[in-house]
């Protein structure tokens, strides 16, 4: 579940569907391009990465930002309204209730919806059950008849739990006691060594 259709009667008539994730980030989840020359320069560039650690979106996002503001023009670009009408640091609110309008008004013009299917399994998302009814999320998929797919829902609570603790996680405020205590006691030892050092 990374990419959900959400609209089959909008025209787009662009010659090619290279949309903007955000003001300056190309995204490949949705992408169709025909100009051979600059798919070949693409492979060329993703071949030479071969055999390399490489960051997290080398050879995706930051390779086609790169490579499409330098050979296409950017008006030919999509606006991310179109396809990725929410970005991926607020794609958790897809899933919770109260979010749900603001995620309506977000995507009444879009054509599909960018789900960033990498964030929302680290937020701890178990993916055979649906998100919380009442959510945007859960109300797209029951329009699509795809609820039946899942084992069960999210109760809502726990979603937001969930949603909590991964920003704690990520902003460092979910350090518990012990891991405290295993930084602070050896900090402490180097303290206290380097002014008073033993004496020979």
């Amino acid at each position: 579940m990374d990419v959900l259709m959400m609209s089959d009667d909008k025209i787009f008539d662009k010659p090619a569907i290279v949309p903007l994730e955000d003001d300056r980030t190309i995204n490949g989840a949705i992408l169709y391009i025909e100009n051979v020359p600059i798919l070949e320069h693409l492979i060329d560039e993703t071949m030479k990465s071969m055999d390399r650690t490489l960051r997290w979106g080398e050879t995706g996002p930051l390779l086609l930002t790169r490579i499409l503001f330098e050979q296409m023009n950017p008006s030919g670009f999509t606006d991310m309204a179109v396809f990725y009408p929410i970005p991926h640091y607020d794609i958790y609110k897809v899933l919770l209730p109260e979010f749900r309008d603001e995620c309506a008004e977000a995507c009444r013009d879009a054509i599909t919806i960018h789900l960033f299917n990498n964030a929302i399994v680290r937020m701890g998302y178990w993916k055979d059950m649906a998100p919380p009814i009442g959510s945007f999320l859960h109300e797209k998929l029951g329009e699509g008849d795809l609820l039946r797919y899942f084992d069960e829902t999210y109760p809502v609570q726990v979603m937001r739990n969930m949603l909590d603790n991964f920003r704690l996680r990520m902003s460092g405020q979910a350090l518990g006691i012990k891991s405290i205590v295993r930084e602070f006691v050896p900090s402490l030892m180097r303290t206290y060594r380097h002014y008073h050092p033993k004496q020979n």
